[in-house]
């Protein structure tokens, strides 16, 4: 008569369990990041609450442009390159100057 394996069991050495879930975690870890940013991502990426997120974004201080695609979401490569340029004074660019920016950065890619 064959063996039967407890409910649940593989079978499987545990060396071969072991490596499918490293190859799992790894996954996860390696997958690419969302090609856009909710409202909530981009706020935590700024490190600033809902309402503070929501109230620069009203008053123009959220330099990117926003898509509609189920609700409010932002291009993260986009997000990261207004992160990374800055006004002659250190600030980032608003709605009204950031447009014209990226549209450069775009261009000499």
């Amino acid at each position: 008569m064959a063996d039967v394996l407890p409910i649940g069991a593989t079978g499987a050495h545990p060396e071969v369990v072991a490596l499918r879930d490293l190859i799992a975690v790894l996954g996860d870890r390696l997958a690419p990041p969302a090609e856009l940013l909710t409202r909530d991502t981009f706020a935590e990426l700024l490190a600033i609450g809902l309402s503070t997120f929501d109230r620069l974004r009203e008053t123009g201080g959220i330099g990117p442009r926003h898509v509609r695609l189920a609700g409010l979401k932002w291009h993260r490569d986009e997000v990261l390159a207004w992160l990374r340029q800055r006004t002659l004074s250190g600030d980032l660019y608003d709605a009204s100057t950031w447009p014209a920016v990226w549209a450069t950065l775009r261009r000499h890619s």
